[in-house]
């Protein structure tokens, strides 16, 4: 029984979240880690989001994970932002301290840390598939540390005008311009990191990316965003070419994993995280 005065709770929030294992895979976490925290549910519509949060400040949430539509319509409520969530606009992750909500994105430095041990991310030449929030909130963390080129793949390159110029005047990133993928794209030669920040494979694991891969390097980080099913066409092709890869799953338990952390302070078990997730999903 906990001594303190209330439970420490945290949530998801998000519509629709039928069907989400993030509840499961954290209650799981709590318990591994032996901390008498409790993990709920929301579906909460974007009339609503608003007065949600004001509950949230109420009953003292520790923390709050934001699947659609919020994480782009949360920031005005927040007191503090990080530098990477503010570029994306995007924020998936929150912290009460002290009745101070604090925002962050834990997608791109999930997938950051996972790379770090093949990949330096100084003036690394990165390509990401798509233009949607994984896309902005993967980019504007990369742009910040340090990556020297990014090149957006994508069917609507004219609408990352304002994107690209806020990462060039706003980070180190010293190069940063966007392709069309209605035409045929080819990865580029000298691409040192690619990511599939797309739906592509989403249920459907043998649809293959509109790309050409003939120029893919085996020295060639590749990594999707996709983690229902992890088993990817992007993963598989990558594997066939030796490639080092970061699959969905592994980043979405990382990006979880984070967030636990932020929160409770207690190292988070990955290997307990993953268990929940492949039993919940019946991977």
């Amino acid at each position: 029984m906990t001594a303190q005065p209330q439970q420490d709770v945290c949530c998801l929030m998000g519509m629709p979240v039928a069907g989400n294992p993030t509840h499961y895979m954290l209650e799981k976490a709590f318990a591994a880690a032996r901390v008498d925290w409790r993990f709920l549910t929301f579906e909460v519509s974007p009339r609503d989001f608003e007065g949600a949060l004001r509950g949230v400040r109420i009953f003292g949430f520790r923390g709050i994970l934001l699947a659609p539509p919020h994480r782009a319509t949360v920031m005005p409520y927040l007191e503090e932002v990080s530098k990477a969530a503010r570029l994306s606009g995007q924020i998936n992750c929150i912290a009460q301290v002290g009745g101070r909500l604090h925002g962050t994105n834990t997608e791109g430095i999930a997938l950051r840390q996972l790379i770090k041990p093949v990949l330096s991310i100084a003036d690394a030449r990165v390509t990401l598939v798509g233009a949607g929030r994984l896309a902005r909130s993967i980019a504007a963390e990369l742009a910040l540390a340090g990556a020297g080129e990014l090149v957006f793949a994508c069917r609507q390159p004219d609408r990352l005008g304002p994107l690209i110029a806020e990462l060039l005047e706003q980070t180190p990133l010293s190069a940063c311009h966007a392709q069309s993928l209605e035409e045929p794209f080819e990865v580029p030669e000298n691409c040192q990191l690619l990511i599939n920040a797309t739906p592509v494979g989403r249920h459907h694991p043998e649809e293959p990316l509109p790309v050409s891969l003939a120029q893919l390097s085996p020295e060639t980080v590749v990594a999707d965003v996709v983690y229902n099913p992890p088993g990817t066409w992007l993963m598989r092709e990558a594997a066939q070419r030796d490639c080092p890869t970061v699959d969905g799953l592994t980043l979405y338990i990382e990006q979880t994993a984070l967030a636990f952390e932020t929160w409770t302070a207690a190292d988070a078990d990955r290997t307990v995280m993953r268990e929940a997730v492949e039993e919940f999903l019946v991977l």
